[in-house]
């Protein structure tokens, strides 16, 4: 029987993702949000959208038994889970199928034997004692105590891994036998699990330090047929989440391959698996071994580089199996694989910051149109990154094929896609892709911890680079400022009493999280009648007194912009001593009390933030006992007015689903000044400790 009407439950770019292939399908979709959702793309381009409770995703995408009444009340015959939330809920299955709704993935069943973790490592090591396994703890007691005596007998360094999640969450990697931390760092794992995934299991595994995360694409029916849609290679992982996937992978020989994939495909049928799943192992480089890790039993955050080089669309084979399509009938049976392709997932995070999560509005989002680069992305321009959810923006693909044209083409889209207003890892995944051991191949998952990718941002060149673009933002502000200009409009601009003396601006700009001020001296080369004129070149000397001090010849040739209540961005089209260039710009917050700009740059593949200076401002610092993100006051962990030692356990936040320990500087007096259950924005302060 077809599907007619479809409820996704989830959010973000794997909601759009599944509205665009039920589109092409014929299928109505219906959409679930929270507050902060409101006005997310993927609200307005489902067919219905209901609102599904407040932002934290417990009480919103996470509640299952309103998500069946929303799909019952609107009359849906299916439900897609996405990934992440309830996607690999066994009970969330089963209640959606004892509703007469089908679940777009496979049986509650197969969830429940193979989707958490230790219940598939028991399972396999009993039934298919041939699939390799990680040496490791995967008990049913889960008192920290004994969690703890077991990490001790496994030897370190040993991972924490929460047995019902996914995505790095609920995963820690513990290197030294210090019980104390060990202990601390179980309790996180812990409690990071149960936010986000309704468990707080844990299973320990033995931790390698040079390994290749290799995962093998499954495909399932309901008729026994399993086939495999070859692998993908996820080893470039920041804090044990994914950040680059490439297929095929240029470690895996054809004889490796086989063995994986048929190894997969053995767990597969043995499961009577149906729908979309995911083989995920561990490959020991020194040995050339390979270990079972997890299967995930949803469809991957991965999976668009499997179709661009496959042809199949995944999300329609899910839809199609829980049609009772049989999958003999396909191309799956004779499936090859066809050139190379590569995935990067632009965050809003600060890779200078350890990684922690930016949220804020999305001044400027551009893609780029070209066949071979696809955007999977939930986000718009004036889309809002909150603090409640993962801060992915977007992830870029792209084909080709040969692996060095796919990451020629990579780096080009990381250099073009435009995304202003927030901080995010594209010059970091610009600086991977360029790497000369990315470019060979040789790579494993500690990769970004072994490599030093912020170089280029304290390179000379670069510095110089940022500096020279200050006046990219000077034109950009002085034509708004001349364009609405409603007094004195006869007199020219830049006029001054005083012909020896030509006015200067100021920005600043941050530089390796220093605040660097720059002066600029302009002499505006004003029309003969002095008046401005919007559709005319105007040109300009300028001497930037920071810098090297020699006069510029710069000519601003236009300006597209667009304004609504609260955003203002557009182009910018100017010369530089002879070297016309287009800029992508974005203003900040208008009610803000400084201006400040964003400005793309494709060389850099970057956004460069400038700040105009006013009379008598400054820029603010912050202490050094301040939120380090926007983020939520899970739980105070010292008596206010108390004494504590450095390093002292102080308060846990949590943010985009990460939770966060944050420990004392220094020793003294503790003085708190938020309570449990706060949402705090970036730079508030916390603590103070005298």
């Amino acid at each position: 029987m077809l599907i007619e009407k479809l409820l996704i439950a989830n959010r973000g770019e794997i909601a759009c993702r599944v509205i665009k292939t039920c589109n092409r399908l014929g299928i109505s979709t219906v959409a679930i949000y929270s507050d902060s959702d409101r006005n997310a793309l993927f609200v307005k381009l489902a067919d219905e959208a209901i609102h599904i409770g407040p932002s934290p995703s417990i009480d919103s995408y996470l509640n299952g038994n309103k998500i069946i009444e929303v799909a019952k009340r609107v009359g849906a015959d299916a439900i897609h889970p996405g990934y992440g939330f309830l996607s690999e809920n066994a009970e969330f299955a089963k209640s959606t199928v004892d509703a007469g709704i089908r679940f777009i993935g496979p049986s509650p069943e197969s969830i429940l034997a193979i989707g958490d973790k230790i219940f598939a490592k028991n399972l396999l090591a009993e039934h298919l004692p041939s699939v390799p396994l990680i040496p490791g703890y995967n008990g049913s007691d889960q008192s920290i105590d004994v969690l703890v005596r077991e990490a001790l007998k496994i030897g370190f360094p040993v991972l924490l891994k929460a047995s019902a999640g996914g995505g790095g969450k609920g995963m820690r990697v513990v290197r030294e036998s210090d019980i104390s931390r060990l202990h601390d760092e179980i309790e996180l794992a812990k409690s990071e699990s149960l936010r986000s995934f309704g468990s707080d299991k844990l299973l320990i595994e033995k931790y390698f330090d040079t390994i290749r995360h290799v995962e093998i694409q499954l495909m399932g029916d309901n008729y026994g047929n399993v086939y495999h849609c070859f692998e993908r290679d996820c080893s470039i992982q920041r804090r044990h989440q994914k950040v680059i996937e490439e297929t095929p992978s240029p470690h895996l020989d054809s004889t490796l391959r086989e063995s994986m994939t048929a190894a997969a495909i053995q767990i597969g049928k043995f499961l009577k698996y149906q729908g979309a799943g995911t083989i995920e192992f561990i490959v020991d480089e020194g040995d050339n071994k390979f270990y079972f890790l997890e299967m995930n039993t949803r469809l991957q955050v991965e999976h668009p580089i499997t179709e661009l080089t496959t042809g199949l669309d995944l999300v329609e084979l899910q839809i199609l199996v829980a049609q009772g399509y049989d999958l003999s009938q396909s191309q799956l049976p004779t499936l090859k694989l066809n050139g190379h392709a590569i995935e990067c997932r632009l965050y809003s995070e600060d890779p200078n910051n350890n990684f922690l999560p930016s949220t804020g509005k999305i001044r400027y989002w551009k893609q780029l149109l070209v066949s071979s680069i696809r955007y999977d992305t939930g986000v718009e321009t004036g889309s809002e990154i909150s603090i409640y959810y993962d801060p992915l923006i977007s992830k870029i693909s792209v084909w080709s094929p040969t692996r060095p044209q796919s990451i020629q083409i990579m780096s080009f889209a990381l250099q073009s896609t435009i995304v202003l207003g927030l901080i995010t890892n594209q010059s970091f995944l610009l600086s991977i892709i360029k790497s000369p051991d990315f470019i060979n191949g040789f790579y494993d998952t500690l990769f970004i911890e072994k490599h030093d990718f912020f170089v280029q941002q304290g390179d000379l060149s670069f510095h110089l680079k940022e500096r020279e673009l200050i006046i990219v933002p000077f034109l950009w502000l002085w034509y708004q400022r001349e364009r609405n200009r409603t007094t004195l409009r006869h007199v020219p601009s830049g006029w001054r009493y005083l012909k020896s003396k030509n006015p200067i601006d100021a920005y600043y700009i941050n530089h390796l999280n220093e605040n660097t001020l720059l002066e600029l001296e302009y002499e505006y080369h004003r029309n003969i009648d002095g008046s401005f004129i919007d559709d005319t070149d105007h040109k300009f000397s300028i001497c930037i007194k920071s810098g090297e001090g020699k006069r510029k010849s710069v000519v601003l040739h236009g300006i597209m912009m667009n304004e609504s209540d609260d955003n203002t961005y557009g182009s910018l089209r100017c010369s530089i001593d002879g070297i016309q260039r287009v800029y992508k710009i974005a203003n900040g917050p208008k009610n803000g009390h400084l201006q400040e700009v964003y400005v793309h740059c494709q060389e850099l593949g970057k956004q460069i933030k400038y700040i105009r200076r006013k009379k008598l401002e400054t820029v603010a610092e912050t202490t050094e006992d301040d939120a380090p993100m926007p983020c939520k006051i899970l739980k105070l962990l010292v008596d206010p007015n108390s004494k504590v030692k450095k390093n002292d356990a102080i308060l846990t936040i949590e943010s985009m689903k990460t939770e966060v320990r944050l420990y004392s500087r220094h020793e003294g007096v503790v003085k708190i000044l938020v309570k449990e259950g706060d949402v705090v924005d970036a730079g508030t302060i916390l603590v103070k400790i005298d």
